[in-house]
């Protein structure tokens, strides 16, 4: 699974389009769709997190 999510940069640039990748139970992000062959940013295990919504904003996590 993969498409743009909002992540949280900074207080400067505030929300910014990620590309997100699921694959194998880990959620990597990129700048772009384009990136992708060039290495994610950033990933996470999901198995180790715990995902909460964000009040009171229903579609964010946490």
């Amino acid at each position: 699974m993969e498409g743009i999510l909002y992540k949280w940069t900074n207080y400067m640039t505030g929300w910014q389009p990620r590309w997100f990748v699921l694959e194998n139970g880990v959620i990597s992000y990129y700048d772009s769709e384009d990136d992708v062959g060039k290495g994610s940013k950033g990933s996470i295990k999901m198995s180790v997190c715990d995902i909460k919504g964000c009040s009171p904003r229903p579609l964010f996590v946490t």
